[in-house]
């Protein structure tokens, strides 16, 4: 990509973590340099690999596009752990790596063998990071579970939803999209004190902990104040109104009101309806008490100006004071309030993302050749470093798709030894 030295070139990493966050930390250091080795076995296939979506809806342990998003950039071996060579031939591999990464319920490492201990005997620059649920000691350590377990445990759920009704969730496990940022940072707080000191060390890392530093707010409000937050749906404590509008086009518009001003221009935009002057709609304060009421207004005003995909562009509807205003589409309408200096924007789907100018404008999606789902696209980290920006290098690795390269170059094994291994099932 370009012919600077990348951070974390010469580094190589042995990932023996899965689902999300594990996967998603190494690939940072895979994206911007580092040589990082991800070792699966068939034996117990990672459960991404069985999850969708799956190109052309076909099932297949390499055509999940949710695995292969959080794995480009890095290479793939296989090590059967049940056969009695497994183990060693992942400590080999370590051997020659410079960072563990792994995400499995505390003791599975030292079950195999693959302990910090045990990995960084003889040698004092090892760095491992080690990312479950809960981390390594404590009550919970071994409770196992994914993202969206961890997202009631840290309490997340207990602010999603509606006043009236029951904790619902982010609809998709929202930390595994959160915590990879913290682990991230930790990981290279590492390496840092590597190339200053010469020393590894390894990192007892809490996705719990971590993704509890995402509600900083709530946590703030009850320590400091005695108050616990509650779900609000789509109201905020500090905007009125804040709000989710559906046009007549099936699209959502979201609008917010922080400020005097905020609200000022709203009601121009609106024409000022009669509503906007009542006394009880004249302060912020006020107004954070008529949710239910400027909800209903909004609602009816947005629908009523928006039309219908198959509407002509001239089907106009009579405004304030009998003015006739030409109907918007979703798009439209948001382009209007902001015009006006109204925060706004329409919900986008995914198909949307694809297309979103500000993510082309910035590079974010990739397309990589996948040797089994052929070009696909693939997400970016969600920043650029000025001097040595990310770099995805290739699509996601199949299964064991990299043995030959780890095990006969990197390891030195010969290749008769090779072939005897793979017929023991050493390789599944």
């Amino acid at each position: 990509m370009g012919d600077y030295k990348k951070p974390f070139e010469g580094l190589r990493v042995a990932d023996f973590s899965w689902v999300g966050v594990g996967p998603t930390v190494a690939k940072y250091l895979a994206d911007h340099g580092a040589e990082v080795i991800r070792i699966e076995s068939t034996t117990y296939p990672e459960a991404l690999r069985r999850v969708g979506p799956f190109v052309d809806d076909t099932p297949g342990m390499d055509n999940s596009g949710y695995f292969a998003n959080f794995n480009s950039s890095k290479l793939g071996c296989s090590i059967n752990f049940k056969h009695p060579e497994g183990p060693q031939l992942a400590r080999d591999l370590v051997a020659k790596c410079d960072v563990v990464t792994e995400s499995y319920t505390p003791g599975t490492m030292a079950r195999f063998g693959l302990s910090y201990e045990e990995l960084s005997e003889g040698r004092d620059d090892l760095v491992m990071v080690s990312m479950p649920l809960y981390g390594q000691t404590g009550p919970w350590a071994q409770y196992a579970g994914f993202g969206h377990i961890l997202q009631a445990a840290s309490g997340y759920n207990h602010l999603t939803g509606w006043p009236d009704g029951q904790p619902i969730g982010t609809g998709i496990a929202y930390t595994d999209f959160l915590v990879p940022h913290i682990g991230a940072i930790a990981l290279v707080a590492a390496l840092d004190y590597r190339r200053r000191t010469g020393k590894g060390q390894y990192i007892d890392f809490s996705q719990f902990e971590a993704a509890v530093q995402g509600l900083w707010t709530g946590v703030l409000e009850w320590t400091a104040n005695g108050r616990e937050m509650e779900r609000m749906g789509n109201r905020d404590p500090d905007a009125a109104p804040h709000g989710c509008y559906e046009c007549r086009d099936g699209r959502w518009l979201v609008l917010a009101c922080f400020t005097e001003d905020e609200w000022t221009s709203l009601k121009a935009a609106m024409g000022r309806p009669d509503w906007c002057d009542l006394e009880r709609m004249r302060r912020k304060w006020q107004r954070l008490n008529e949710q239910k009421e400027i909800d209903r207004h909004l609602s009816n005003w947005v629908w009523d100006m928006t039309r219908k995909p198959e509407d002509p562009e001239e089907t106009e509807v009579e405004g304030a004071e009998g003015v006739r205003i030409r109907k918007y589409t979703s798009i439209e309408m948001m382009e209007r309030l902001q015009s006006f200096g109204v925060p706004a924007g329409v919900v986008q789907t995914p198909e949307d993302m694809q297309r979103d100018p500000q993510m082309q404008h910035r590079g974010h999606y990739w397309k990589l050749q996948h040797p089994v789902m052929g070009l696909r696209t693939y997400d970016s980290p969600a920043f650029l470093l000025s001097k040595t920006p990310a770099e995805l290098t290739k699509a996601a690795p199949l299964l064991g798709e990299d043995n030959e390269y780890v095990f006969n170059e990197l390891l030195g094994m010969d290749q008769e030894r090779f072939v005897e291994l793979l017929a023991a099932g050493a390789f599944e």
